[in-house]
C-alpha cells in the first residue's frame, strides 16, 4: 500500500470531510436561527476566513468580500429579505486536498419573504471552498447557483430558465 493510501491518511480524509459537513450544518443552523440577532451573527462570522468571498448569485450587488462585507450581508441584507428560513442541504460532494477543500451541495429552503410576509421556496446549489486554519476548517468562498425562488402558493412548476431573468435582475 502506498503512503498516499495509508489507513491513517484515509481516516484523516474522512474526518476532514465530516468536519466540513459539520461546518456547513452549523452555517445552516445559524442562518435559520435568524441573522438579525447579533449573537447569532457573531457566532457565524468566525467560521469564515478574514478575506472570504460570498457570491449570492444575483448579480453585481450580491457579491461580498471580507468579514466586514459579510457582516453587512448576513446582518442587514439577509434579514431584510427573509424573516424565516429552514435550510435543507443534501447531496454533498466534498474533495479534500491537504489543508484546502471544495464542496458542493443542493439546497432547498422554505422561507418567508420579509417584504410580503408570504411563504416561498428557494432552491439551488452551494459551491464552496474551505481552508484549514490552525486545525479548524473555515469557509474561504461560498457561491450560490439558483434553480428557483417561487411563491409557496404558486409552486415552481411554471418556472424555467435562468433565475436572474425570472427575478428581473441582470
Amino acid at each position: 500500500m502506498s503512503e498516499h493510501n495509508s489507513l491513517e491518511q484515509r481516516v484523516q480524509r474522512l474526518e476532514d470531510i465530516e468536519e466540513i459537513r459539520r461546518l456547513k450544518a452549523t452555517y445552516c443552523d445559524l442562518c435559520d436561527q435568524g441573522l438579525g440577532n447579533e449573537t447569532v451573527l457573531n457566532a457565524l462570522l468566525p467560521h469564515f476566513v478574514d478575506d472570504a468571498d460570498l457570491d449570492f448569485g444575483m448579480g453585481e450587488g450580491s457579491v461580498f468580500h471580507g468579514k466586514d462585507q459579510l457582516k453587512i450581508f448576513f446582518g442587514d441584507v439577509v434579514p431584510a429579505s427573509v424573516v424565516f428560513s429552514m435550510h435543507m442541504v443534501h447531496n454533498s460532494v466534498i474533495d479534500v486536498d491537504g489543508d484546502t477543500a471544495k464542496g458542493r451541495y443542493y439546497f432547498e429552503a422554505p422561507t418567508t419573504n420579509a417584504g410580503t410576509k408570504e411563504a416561498q421556496w428557494m432552491a439551488g446549489r452551494y459551491i464552496e471552498d474551505y481552508v484549514r486554519v490552525d486545525g479548524e476548517w473555515k469557509f474561504k468562498a461560498i457561491q450560490v447557483k439558483w434553480n428557483y425562488v417561487a411563491a409557496y402558493k404558486d409552486g415552481w412548476g411554471d418556472l424555467s430558465g435562468d433565475f436572474k431573468d425570472q427575478a428581473g435582475s441582470n
